[in-house]
């Protein structure tokens, strides 16, 4: 592991995604841009890291003595941070800004939906400097980004380098994001569309927190995505039945998951044949989605 490169580049892409903010909520006519994007620098970094803890020590519980638990907390190791827990200490540092400040979390926390998509590729990014951390299977031979070369002495192998692909993956999330910048729910929007593709990529990795076969934080992240289908059916009116299709599709994608992780952990199923229905599954979801958000759209367009 080369820790401060790790640190270098995150830290990096943390004040790049601040200052970010912070002109463009200025050039939009946000008021007190540079206290805010003190306040999302300083709260985020705290928050960020005591949320990625207290999530991967909650995700591990059933493992963690008493005697150890003292050590655990102390323990700022990158393979004991939970990422999506750091993205929620994000979110709740965005919110708790920006009523510091006095100003509306949703209008805040939509401005930072890209810069918060470019954090996110920039912490996968980071993770290069890992180790094999974020790798997946093992490889023959091949080449970067597909894969990263660990060496152990005279002797290298390759890895399949799952932590560029959940960069990439982010970094779509941004542009989606920026694209859609005049959405009323661009930063739930945007939330969505990167922890969606986790349920993929988590399943790739190597080393991950797991039930049996089930991936803690690929188990969250289509948890939180599933929510996000259930709110659109409330919004869009709970006594239709139509509304409920989205969360439907969620939760059949869902089982259908499930299963396709059983497969991958019990079976000889061909692995290509479950990752292609995995994504198969999770672009009817991405589609539920842009088709259940339509719907709400309109009403909130027309004010109800």
């Amino acid at each position: 592991m080369n820790i401060t490169g790790y640190l270098l580049t995150l830290g990096g892409c943390v004040l790049l995604s601040v200052v970010w903010f912070g002109a463009e909520w200025k050039r939009s006519g946000g008021k007190r841009a540079g206290l805010l994007s003190l306040l999302i620098l300083a709260l985020g970094g705290l928050l960020g890291l005591v949320c990625a803890k207290a999530t991967y020590l909650l995700l591990r519980i059933n493992t963690l003595s008493l005697d150890r638990l003292g050590n655990a907390i102390l323990r700022l190791q990158p393979d004991e941070l939970s990422y999506y827990g750091g993205v929620a200490g994000v979110c709740l540092a965005l919110w708790l800004s920006a009523k510091i400040v006095g100003d509306s979390p949703r209008k805040v926390m939509n401005a930072f939906a890209p810069m918060g998509a470019f954090l996110a590729a920039g912490a996968r990014f980071a993770e290069g400097f890992l180790g094999m951390l974020g790798t997946g299977k093992y490889l023959e031979q091949s080449f970067f980004p597909v894969a990263v070369e660990i060496s152990w002495g005279d002797w290298k192998e390759y890895y399949l380098a799952v932590f560029m692909l959940e960069g990439i993956f982010s970094l779509v999330a941004m542009v989606l994001s920026i694209r859609h910048r005049e959405e009323p729910h661009r930063f739930l929007r945007t939330l969505f569309y990167l922890c969606l593709p986790q349920v993929f990529c988590e399943s790739l990795r190597m080393q991950t927190i797991a039930w049996l076969f089930i991936k803690t934080e690929q188990l969250i992240c289509y948890l939180f995505c599933e929510g996000v289908l259930v709110w659109y059916a409330f919004r869009a009116g709970a006594r239709k039945g139509s509304s409920w299709i989205p969360a439907l599709v969620g939760l059949i994608v869902c089982g259908l998951t499930i299963a396709e992780e059983f497969a991958l952990d019990k079976t000889n199923i061909p692995h290509w044949i479950t990752y292609a229905c995995m994504i198969a599954g999770l672009a009817a979801v991405a589609a539920a989605e842009h088709w259940g958000y339509q719907k709400i759209l309109k009403k909130f367009k027309k004010g109800e």
